[in-house]
């Protein structure tokens, strides 16, 4: 199933923009539709945008990019709402 019809159409999901880096990473959750790590990554100074990254071999990570945030903790709520959207 493709990520993309799981989640609102106004919420954009991607691959990571281009220097990425997570700076807080939440609880992992688990369902029926894998295990998924919500994680709120920084884009630029004070941007930041919700990732998910479901764990096992040859998954990658995908983020929120048409939402971003200068809130490090509103990103990881959303990311967690991703990662149960994802999971179940």
């Amino acid at each position: 199933m493709c990520l993309d019809n799981l989640f609102d159409k106004t919420v954009l999901i991607s691959g990571a923009p281009s220097g990425t880096v997570n700076v807080r990473i939440g609880t992992p959750v688990q369902g029926p539709g894998g295990r998924w790590i919500p994680c709120a990554s920084a884009i630029a100074d004070e941007a930041y945008v919700s990732c998910i990254f479901e764990v096992g071999p040859g998954r990658r990570q995908v983020c929120a990019v048409n939402d971003p945030t200068n809130n490090v903790d509103e990103a990881l709520s959303r990311a967690m709402e991703l990662a149960r959207t994802a999971a179940a």
